[in-house]
């Protein structure tokens, strides 16, 4: 999400939304477009977001500032925090390392799925083509290993065969194509 949707996330925040027939439609619609309904909103039990108003257990962006700023301004434990917000404790400590590394951009999320094949530098990538091109019959883990030794890279071996067979040059788990 750009700037502009985080904007528009804070607007909506200042949007007093009791008696405004709509607005609570718009909003919903709106966190739904950008991926931040909170899909288990029933699992908020922290009692400011039970009054309703402009506490939104819907808003997941929300949902998560509150329960970091439980657990370090109001000075309850990660376990209750987590108990009142519905989050187990492994995802609190992920989200405030991302939080503390990003800032709320770290709370409005990140792209969903498995990360682009191609997450390895252009120069790697060219470097397995010319290695597989060389030796066809190099193993992943052998090209693993080679990308460590020259690159300081520590990669899997299946992001190694995963992009060999995207590029075309390796069968489904390490088979080379005919």
């Amino acid at each position: 999400m750009g700037a502009l949707g985080i904007l528009v996330v804070a607007q909506l925040h200042s949007i007093p939304l009791e008696g405004v027939m709509g607005e609570s439609e718009a909003k919903r619609a709106f966190l739904s477009e950008q991926g931040l309904l909170h899909a288990t909103p029933e699992r908020v039990r922290h009692p400011l977001f039970l009054a309703g108003g402009f506490f939104d257990a819907q808003d997941l962006a929300q949902v998560r500032y509150e329960m970091l700023r439980a657990a370090r301004a109001d000075e309850q434990t990660v376990a209750e925090a987590c108990r009142l917000f519905g989050f187990s404790r492994e995802y609190f400590y992920q989200l405030e390392r991302d939080f503390m590394a990003r800032g709320y951009v770290a709370l409005v999320g990140a792209p969903r799925g498995r990360r682009p094949v191609l997450g390895l530098h252009p120069e790697i990538v060219t470097f397995l083509v010319q290695r597989k091109m060389t030796d066809p019959k190099r193993t992943g883990e052998e090209l693993r290993q080679e990308i460590l030794a020259t690159y300081q890279v520590n990669c899997s071996r299946r992001t190694v065969e995963r992009l060999l067979e995207k590029l075309q040059m390796q069968g489904k788990r390490g088979r080379r194509s005919g």
